[in-house]
């Protein structure tokens, strides 16, 4: 059995006891000595059942502890760290959630930071609207360490909430003037745009009750209705800037950092001119009437559209300029862009020539706010030519085109040499070589390029015979007649011409030698014909110009007699006290008019030379006029009257002032009668030479007449067929002749007319049938054509005699006299309806006014109708031609009269009376077909016409259009001379567009028994 005492025995016991006790007592010591560091373990020691945490290296503690703070401040969170600094600190945000969070406000935040140098960890958190708890804590950085991390404890941030908008809305609320509705804006959009004068409306509620609230606009403060948690208010845009929105709630507590509205005032800009008419200078016409042609556009609309203009009259009468403002009626403010058609009357400002109106125009918009804007336009001049600088003018345009006429005539006689030269090169090649196509197609370039001087040409004279007609610079006679010289030069545009250079390129392009030979043959002939066209056309113009100077010095000395007769009643109202600058100024107006009067003396000693071609005695009469003793005193009157007005001797000024008026009155008389006198001449000059080209045909007529009868008696086998066969040609020859003498005559006047060559075109062609018959003993055939030819030069011969008794009545070669006065008449009319139709389509009149003037116009346009076509009706029944386009106009009327009567007057309605006149004022300046269409031609209905000639013609005239057309291309080909196949294709044309005449008596009876009436 083992005992203790011998496992511990008792002297080893003690010496346990002993060195336990000694431990014990070191230990006690140990820990008294360090109890600081010790006394954590004792305490352990003591409490062995507590669970203690495992030691930190260190601790972690907040400075700032719980803090306050208001919305949307920012906070700085300081925290230290005991015993150790760790590298790093994290800081945690734990959201305090309450009902009215959502979810993105529930999120935690977390944040480090690193040791500074006071050895703090310093957090800075901006923008803080929510309460939140936070703690500071340092994370283990190894698995190993007994400690997870080391944590602060946790504090709160309390956050108190500012006033903040919940919601708000701005309203844009633009100036009345312009027209715009409001515009409504969410909040969200911090750019306001408006115009200026716009009224800005404020709409806000807040999350707080508001004590106060406010617009701080620049440094302006504004101040807001409050109610509650609302508030409103307003303020007008002026201009650019930015506005902020203040709130203040019961606590005193204000809203943190307010949005910045930006404020943007949106230009009203400036309304928008086109001048499309007039040009920035014109010349103004007797009528002083300007059209006008504005496009106006605005943003907005407009309130005002007026002319600014100056009055300037000449330097030498000393006078101010009148300044005035002429409103335009025609702008509807509030239509924002506008097409202006107006006529602006200046007669009413009582413009003299030379006189000019400087003018601008003024467009103004409806600006309200800052005050209408204006939008200027560049300056304008119109300008009341004096007489003597339009017929200047005129003449340097008619002797540039006679220039340039020449010229082109000397190219066309080079490119006649370039042709011929060609033609026999061609003649002796087979085939073309490469250096014939090079010429061949020179030349069709040089003969396009004078096609092109001929539409040149062409506008030159429209050009002339537009400002002649504009300032009444021609009498209708002179009007006719540049009318006329324009057709000629576009008939020699003619289709057969274009087709014809085209089958030279076609050909030449094919290289067909046959073809392009006749195709050069045939351009050799149109360019011969262009070339003859041209001559008789330099001829026609000057004598053109020798007519138009007498009419030039007439004209002038009516006005000179006019202003003369003015000055004259206000010389006779001066006395001994009229102001020295009224005596001035009647001097230098009497001054003018003896330079004007010498000027057209000069004038005088020239057109005497330019007559002298057609008419001696009144060229003679002319230049004698210039130098007699009547103009010799009428100057001398005129220059003692504006001497004595210069020493303000009135009552010997006013003598020699009705001296002059006298004098100047029967100079303008004597040259009157000076140029009645030129016209006699040169129409009896004319109707001689028609007479004895009649008698020519009448003898014509009665040799084939003789021939008929005696071709009637041979038969068939007869050996007299051969001589009769020689005497057709023989009269075929003279009739040739006759041809040719018309010709002549046509470069002299247009009163040759297509039906005199028509005429004579048939009975050459009938002829040339009788002679081929005649030849082959066809003697019956033969006396057909004979018959024919009879009936055809006796439609020529009468009429040639219409043409004289035309001439002979008219003083001119138109013969219309009649009808232009009672056109003139009816243009006079139509063009008042027109003046009522535009007050009615521009002018703001009452419903009933516009009723009732629609009504007249109705009953005038009828009349206007019903006179046109009794006029058309006997211009018709006399067999005169060249109505143009009436019966378009006829076409017109009746439209306009539907629409009247329908009470609708429309921009078509109006358009429509403008054309009316514009034919009817086409139909009095120039007779002639201008314009028409085949549509509008107007045609005679067949009739039955009955002709009983020397022998008995049958009933039926026995030809057709188609076999006249025939019978003149064979005429063509019939060998005559060159002028007599460029009168016939001249004439070729027309050929289709006239009856033959119906006649019941022979035509050489018809002629005689005129000639007796008469």
């Amino acid at each position: 059995m083992l005992k203790l005492k011998d496992l511990f025995p008792k002297n080893l016991v003690w010496s346990g006891k002993k060195i336990t006790l000694t431990l014990l007592i070191l230990v006690a010591l140990s820990i008294s000595i360090f109890w600081n560091h010790s006394s954590g373990a004792v305490y352990r020691w003591i409490h062995p059942r507590t669970k203690f945490a495992v030691p930190k290296p260190f601790v972690l503690e907040s400075i700032t502890k719980d803090i306050r703070i208001l919305g949307g401040e920012s906070v700085s969170l300081s925290i230290k760290a005991a015993s150790v600094l760790p590298d790093t600190v994290f800081l945690s945000l734990t959201p305090l959630v309450s009902k009215d969070m959502d979810s993105t406000q529930t999120s935690s935040l977390l944040v480090k930071s690193s040791p500074d140098s006071s050895k703090l960890y310093t957090f800075v958190i901006n923008d803080i609207y929510h309460d939140y708890s936070y703690q500071a804590f340092v994370p283990a950085d190894h698995f190993w360490q007994t400690w997870k991390k080391v944590s602060s404890n946790e504090y709160r941030i309390l956050v108190t909430d500012r006033p903040t908008m919940e919601d708000f809305s701005i309203t844009v609320i633009p100036p009345k003037y312009s027209q715009l509705k409001p515009q409504i804006q969410a909040g969200n959009q911090a750019n306001v745009r408006g115009l200026k004068g716009s009224t800005i409306s404020i709409k806000l509620s807040s999350n707080r009750v508001l004590e106060k609230s406010f617009l701080l606009l620049g440094d302006n403060e504004i101040q807001l209705t409050s109610r509650g948690k609302r508030a409103q208010g307003e303020f007008l845009l002026h201009q650019d800037g930015m506005f902020t929105v203040h709130l203040l709630d019961k606590r005193g507590i204000t809203n943190r950092n307010p949005i910045p509205y930006h404020l943007e005032v949106i230009p009203d800009l400036f309304p928008d001119l086109h001048i499309i008419a007039p040009p920035p200078v014109i010349e103004l016409g007797e009528n002083q009437l300007l059209p006008l042609h504005l496009e106006i556009e605005d943003d907005f609309g407009f309130s005002t559209l007026q002319i600014g203009y100056e009055l300037r009259r000449p330097t030498y009468l000393q006078i101010d300029p009148f300044i005035s403002i002429f409103t335009i009626p025609d702008l509807i403010p509030e239509q924002l862009h506008q097409k202006i058609y107006t006529v602006w009357d200046l007669s009413d400002l009582g413009l003299m020539p030379e006189d000019e109106v400087h003018f601008h125009f003024e467009l103004y918009d409806n600006d309200e706010v800052s005050g209408p804007k204006k939008t200027l336009s560049g300056t304008f001049i119109a300008r009341l030519p004096s007489l003597a600088d339009l017929f200047t003018a005129m003449g340097e345009k008619e002797q540039n085109i006679i220039e340039e006429t020449e010229i082109q005539l000397e190219e066309l006689i080079a490119l006649q040499e370039h042709l011929e030269k060609t033609d026999l090169e061609l003649l002796k090649s087979e085939e073309i070589n490469w250096e014939q196509q090079q010429e061949i197609k020179k030349i069709l370039e040089e003969a396009s390029e004078e096609i092109e001087q001929l539409k040149k040409l062409t506008e030159a004279i429209k050009t002339l015979e537009e400002s002649g007609e504009k300032h009444g610079l021609f009498s209708q006679d002179l009007m006719e007649k540049f009318q006329e010289l324009q057709n000629l030069v576009n008939e020699l545009i003619s289709e057969d011409l274009l087709m014809n250079m085209d089958e030279a390129r076609n050909a030449l392009e094919n290289l067909d030698m046959k073809d392009l030979m006749s195709a050069m043959d045939q351009l050799s002939q149109n360019m011969e014909q262009i070339e003859q066209e041209l001559d008789r056309f330099i001829d026609i113009l000057k004598r053109i110009q020798a007519e138009q100077m007498t009419y030039e010095i007439t004209k002038r000395l009516e006005q000179l007699v006019k202003e003369q007769d003015v000055l004259n009643d206000n010389i006779q109202k001066t006395n001994d006290t009229t102001d020295p600058s009224e005596f001035s100024k009647l001097e230098q107006e009497e001054k003018r008019n003896l330079e004007e009067f010498q000027n057209i003396l000069d004038i005088m000693e020239d057109a005497s030379d330019i007559m002298e071609e057609y008419s001696k005695s009144s060229s003679e009469a002319m230049e004698n006029l210039s130098q007699s003793e009547l103009a010799e005193k009428t100057e001398g009157d005129l220059s003692e009257s504006a001497n004595q007005l210069g020493e303000e001797a009135s009552s010997s000024s006013k003598q020699s002032s009705r001296s002059a008026l006298k004098n100047l009155q029967s100079f303008h008389q004597m040259a009157l009668n000076i140029q009645q006198q030129f016209q006699q001449e040169t129409t009896s000059e004319m109707a001689g030479e028609f007479q004895s080209i009649m008698q020519d045909i009448l003898t014509l007529s009665k040799s084939q007449e003789s021939l008929h009868e005696t071709t009637s008696g041979i038969p068939r086998n007869s050996p007299r067929i051969k001589d009769l066969a020689v005497y057709q040609q023989m009269l075929s020859d003279q009739l040739t002749q006759v041809m040719s003498a018309l010709m002549d005559l046509s470069k002299k006047t247009f009163a040759v007319t297509p039906q005199i060559g028509k005429s004579l075109g048939r009975a050459s062609a009938e002829i040339k049938e009788s002679i081929d018959n005649l030849a082959e003993r066809k003697g019956n055939n033969a006396k057909s054509h004979q018959v024919l030819a009879m009936k055809s030069l006796n439609e020529a011969a009468l009429e040639i005699y219409n043409t004289i008794q035309q001439m002979q009545s008219g003083g001119s070669a138109s013969g219309f006299e009649q009808f232009l006065a009672q056109m003139e008449g009816l243009s006079g009319q139509q063009q008042s309806i027109n003046s009522q139709g535009m007050q009615l389509a521009f002018s703001q009149l009452a419903a009933n006014t516009q009723q009732a003037m629609m009504q007249q116009m109705l009953s005038s346009q009828k009349q206007v109708q019903k006179s046109l076509q009794e006029l058309m009706n006997e211009m018709a029944e006399s067999g005169q031609q060249g109505l143009g386009d009436m019966s378009g106009a006829a076409q017109e009327m009746e439209e306009v009269i539907k629409d009247l009567k329908s009470r609708k007057y429309s921009r078509k309605t109006y358009e429509r009376q403008k054309r009316i006149l514009s034919r009817m004022l086409d139909s009095q300046k120039s007779l002639t077909r201008r314009g028409q269409k085949e549509k509008r031609l107007a045609t005679t209905a067949n009739q039955n016409n009955v002709f009983i000639g020397p022998s008995g013609l049958p009933i039926d005239l026995g030809q057709r259009q188609s076999i006249t057309i025939e019978a003149l291309n064979q005429a063509m080909k019939a060998g005559y001379s060159r002028d007599y196949q460029t009168m016939i294709r001249r004439y070729f044309n027309a050929l289709g567009q006239a009856s033959f005449l119906e006649t019941s008596k022979e035509p050489e009876n018809i002629i005689n028994e005129n000639i007796e009436n008469e």
